[in-house]
């Protein structure tokens, strides 16, 4: 059980590791420094192999069909959870995180209409 403990840190701790890597590769390259802007991009990919091994060895990735549905659940709770984020930010007076809040809702919805569709061609398949 201990094992497993470890394992859940230590995806949770790549999993933040890789959004850490890919923000500070993106101001490397702001910055003009595209040599390290690379190696940061590419440590985060790194990241994301050891998280996504991990994800597979805590069983959290089944068949495609399930991972998908998983995936729009979570898609789905995720543009509510920004969309009210939205509001909360700018009530607050944070009209640049209200701004992002909303830009990431957008995605968050384009997502779960993108898995839709491929759950929906999965469907017709059967």
């Amino acid at each position: 059980m201990q094992t497993i403990e470890i394992m859940e840190k230590t995806f949770d701790s790549e999993s933040n590791d890789i959004a850490l890597y890919l923000a500070m590769s993106k101001k490397a390259e702001d910055e003009g420094q595209t040599e390290i802007a690379t190696y940061l991009f590419n440590v985060a990919m790194d990241e994301a192999a050891h998280a996504a091994q991990f994800a597979t060895l805590l069983g959290k990735v089944k068949d495609t069909r399930t991972n998908l549905v998983t995936m729009l659940d979570g898609e789905i709770r995720a543009e509510k959870d920004k969309a009210h984020a939205v509001k909360v930010a700018f009530a607050e007076g944070n009209q640049e995180v209200s701004r992002f809040f909303e830009k990431s809702m957008h995605d968050e919805t384009r997502h779960k209409e993108g898995i839709k569709k491929i759950l929906s061609k999965l469907q017709e398949k059967d």
